[in-house]
């Protein structure tokens, strides 16, 4: 029978936290990661995880991830002996990305309401649960094997990052990208991350910024002007990333510039 030790549905906890189980824990810990994350594991280089991305701790393997900002995901902790959890064919101890996260965290939620609720036929309900998730990861594993067999995902992805770049200016956002490529959020972030070691939203603002950097080297450009052809649709939000990634204003990038030519 699968018991609850402890969870947790969307908690939040102090950014950058570190959770440092060198002895890990005496039950399954199973981790939903609702914002960017770092894993480390022994003999193994450290994971970037991005949000979608889940992990099934087996009892007594070191736990240990950071929060790369934002410390925010949903967990369980649950007791059953390892013949249970293993029938279930779910990856141990390393990180992975089931395609339907929403069906996971809507049990995860109701695990979590049970949890803390202790109505009638409690034991059994969470039970019922765990193995409902238990089963829901399972079913994802299977049709990711599918889904990995698609042989061309690598040049068709490379080609709508190359679009999306060279674009840069228009509207892009995970949902359409996800549409464009035909498959689902977690397994593009998956690939994505796989083959360019970036997020897309990372490159797109890269991409804005590089073609921002270019355009004010034109004075007859306004900086309102180059910040809506870079695809920024807020003038404050532009500056303010600019001064991030360039460590000067435009303003400022400007007339570095001018300076530089009559230097």
């Amino acid at each position: 029978m699968f018991t609850i030790d402890y969870c947790g549905y969307r908690t939040r906890n102090p950014r950058h936290d570190l959770i440092d189980r060198p002895s890990g824990s005496a039950s399954f810990l199973f981790l939903l990661a609702l914002s960017p994350m770092h894993f480390t594991f022994p003999g193994r280089p450290a994971e970037k995880a991005t949000p979608g991305a889940c992990i099934l701790y087996t009892p007594g393997f070191p736990q240990h991830y950071q929060a790369e900002c934002e410390f925010y995901n949903s967990y369980l902790h649950f007791f059953a002996s390892e013949e249970e959890v293993s029938r279930y064919g779910i990856p141990e101890n390393c990180l992975f990305y089931p395609d339907n996260t929403e069906d996971i965290h809507w049990i995860l939620k109701n695990i979590y309401n049970e949890f803390l609720g202790g109505g009638d036929c409690r034991e059994e309900m969470e039970d019922a649960y765990i193995r409902q998730l238990l089963i829901l990861l399972h079913r994802s594993r299977q049709q990711s094997a599918v889904s990995v067999t698609r042989q061309n995902i690598y040049p068709e992805l490379l080609s709508l990052r190359t679009n999306m770049m060279q674009n840069c200016s228009q509207e892009w956002n995970i949902d359409k990208l996800c549409t464009i490529m035909n498959i689902g959020k977690s397994q593009f972030y998956k690939y994505y991350s796989l083959y360019f070691h970036s997020t897309p939203m990372d490159d797109l603002i890269q991409a804005r910024l590089q073609k921002a950097r270019y355009l004010l080297t034109n004075d007859a450009v306004t900086i309102q002007q180059v910040a809506y052809a870079s695809g920024f649709q807020n003038l404050c939000h532009f500056n303010r990333l600019f001064k991030k990634h360039c460590g000067c204003t435009p303003g400022e990038y400007r007339r570095q510039l001018r300076s530089a030519q009559h230097g």
